[in-house]
């Protein structure tokens, strides 16, 4: 799955993710912000089962890789 930004540029976390581009500088923004907003946010830098994804998660263990 891949989302826009707002010049139409695709986004993709296993292509972009930690990229000197700004898709790559927006991965890191939306992952580093959703650890304020969720107690589990996971995601490339993880494990290889989060290499195309963020895990967002409200209850359980707190955590932001």
């Amino acid at each position: 799955m891949s989302c826009g930004l707002a010049g139409g540029q695709a986004v993709r976390v296993d292509a972009d993710w930690d990229a000197d581009t700004d898709a790559g500088r927006f991965l890191v923004l939306a992952h580093r912000r959703a650890c304020g907003l969720f107690r589990t946010v996971l995601g490339p830098d993880y494990n290889a089962a989060h290499h195309n994804h963020f895990h967002l998660d409200m209850g359980g263990w707190s955590i932001c890789r």
